[in-house]
């Protein structure tokens, strides 16, 4: 049987729009039983916003040792238990100073130290080289350790304030981030820790010279 040009024409395009129906409802019905997935950044917790800054101030400090290592005049740079021992730093304020004179953070960027309940810095470098109004410790959630260029990688290098060593997490303004401290260590990243790891020594590191106890002679900061 032939069947008119017309007729073939129709019962193509018949099946064709029968087939792009059936298209449809497949893919809705996938679209229905596969579960939604985002990508993009995480959200903008206390905790996360920390656990961003302290990484922040980390980069910062790791690209300014580096250059104090390989540069021709590393006096005013290098990690803070070595800028220390120079007399370049006694406070953490001056640490801070450096930081922003050597073009590690901008003036805008001191902020990053800041955590949940603390005050958040906003200042300028004068022409002095000093940040004004001066950055104090009440600006800042973190410990500084002062950690050096000769210790191992696993070194503390930074840490919440409600995190002491080789006692754990106690009650502090930080306690928002829900019993959940961070530490972040000289070349091998950071972790958070929850209140049960908190004492897991060999798990956190060491502190910058050995010993157990935090204070003025390997903490910029201690007891906070």
């Amino acid at each position: 049987m032939v069947f008119p040009r017309q007729q073939v024409l129709g019962m193509t395009l018949s099946r064709l729009v029968t087939v792009m129906i059936v298209l449809a409802v497949i893919i809705l019905l996938a679209s229905l039983a596969v579960p939604r997935v985002t990508i993009g950044p995480p959200p903008k917790t206390p905790r996360n916003m920390a656990i961003m800054n302290a990484m922040y101030i980390c980069k910062a400090a790791r690209s300014m040792a580096t250059d104090g290592k390989s540069n021709d005049n590393p006096e005013d740079r290098g990690w803070p238990g070595d800028l220390k021992a120079r007399g370049r730093i006694v406070t953490l304020s001056d640490y801070a100073n450096a930081l922003v004179r050597g073009g590690y953070l901008k003036a805008d960027n001191v902020k990053c130290f800041s955590g949940p309940d603390y005050k958040v810095y906003h200042g300028t470098l004068t022409s002095d080289g000093v940040l004004s109004p001066p950055f104090t410790d009440e600006y800042c959630a973190f410990k500084i350790y002062l950690v050096t260029e000769k210790d191992p990688l696993n070194t503390l290098f930074l840490a919440s304030k409600n995190f002491t060593y080789n006692i754990g997490m106690g009650s502090s303004k930080i306690d928002p981030w829900d019993k959940f401290s961070i530490v972040m260590r000289k070349g091998e990243g950071g972790l958070g820790l929850r209140k049960q790891d908190a004492l897991r020594l060999d798990f956190i590191g060491k502190l910058p010279g050995g010993g157990t106890v935090e204070s003025a002679e390997n903490c910029l900061n201690p007891g906070q």
